[in-house]
């Protein structure tokens, strides 16, 4: 089975970001010598489980950066990141839309062929409608020793969160409003938890929150089934949202191009 994948490419770069490379599309960044969203798409399209690619983005630049490809789509982003998902979702449906979809920022180039087929490939172990990836904060200080991450301290480890996720198709409309809130509240644990109520919140601050209590609930208030996998690819959980992460991905990836 193949997916299909769904770059966000509208979001604006940050003011601390503009200040070093002055972009309005974090996109647009240039790394290395190529602009930042060419390191997603080059990820995605190595990768067997990937069809279709829809860039949800300022479709007229990005159209100039990315190579021909008769399996790339491109559609207008929106005013934030549940905006240009939905928009991609309408172009997708006049398609036969996969059964499910791979969603991924553009802030992310570090992100590889073999972390995105490894989160695939653990999803399909199980039956979910949603899927998240975790890093162990022990896999992130190996790859890129002293990244600055928010991490989470839960019954099973230390982890931070990843920026890609897996949903099935049939559950999108049902679970648009709710993702808008998961995407507001991302860099935040505590907020997150909050989302979810007290009793999660306070497991969280106690340090008694485990992966399963947190999918279990995540279930009772989204109405779908969540699974949160343990990637050993620090790759998934480190994006560009600050100088010192572009700095970070200038370093690595002009080595490694």
């Amino acid at each position: 089975m193949q997916y299909d994948a769904i770059i966000l490419a509208g979001g604006q770069s940050a003011s601390e970001l503009k200040k070093i490379a002055p972009y309005d599309n974090e996109a647009l960044i240039i790394i290395g010598h190529s602009p930042m969203i060419s390191y997603v798409y080059q990820a995605l399209r190595a990768s067997q489980n990937i069809g279709r690619i829809v860039v949800s983005g300022p479709e007229k630049e990005l159209r100039v950066i990315l190579p021909q490809d008769p399996d790339l789509m491109f559609v207008e982003g929106g005013d934030n990141a549940m905006a240009s998902f939905a928009n991609a979702v309408e172009m997708l449906k006049e398609q036969q839309m996969s059964e499910s979809l791979l969603i991924l920022p553009t802030d992310i180039p570090f992100i590889t062929t073999a972390a995105i087929d490894d989160f695939i490939a653990q999803s399909e172990q199980y039956q979910a409608d949603f899927f998240y990836p975790v890093t162990s904060k022990d896999v992130n200080e190996l790859k890129f020793p002293g990244v600055s991450r928010t991490y989470v301290k839960l019954q099973e480890g230390t982890f931070t969160g990843g920026n890609l996720f897996i949903i099935r198709s049939r559950v999108i409309n049902q679970v648009m409003y709710m993702a808008q809130e998961l995407v507001k509240r991302r860099k935040s644990p505590l907020a997150m938890a909050r989302l979810f109520g007290m009793g999660l919140a306070l497991r969280y601050i106690f340090k008694r929150l485990s992966i399963p209590a947190a999918e279990k609930r995540f279930a009772e208030v989204m109405g779908i089934t969540g699974k949160a996998l343990i990637s050993g690819y620090a790759e998934v959980g480190v994006d560009v949202d600050k100088p010192s992460d572009l700095q970070l991905a200038q370093t690595y990836l002009t080595k490694t191009v």
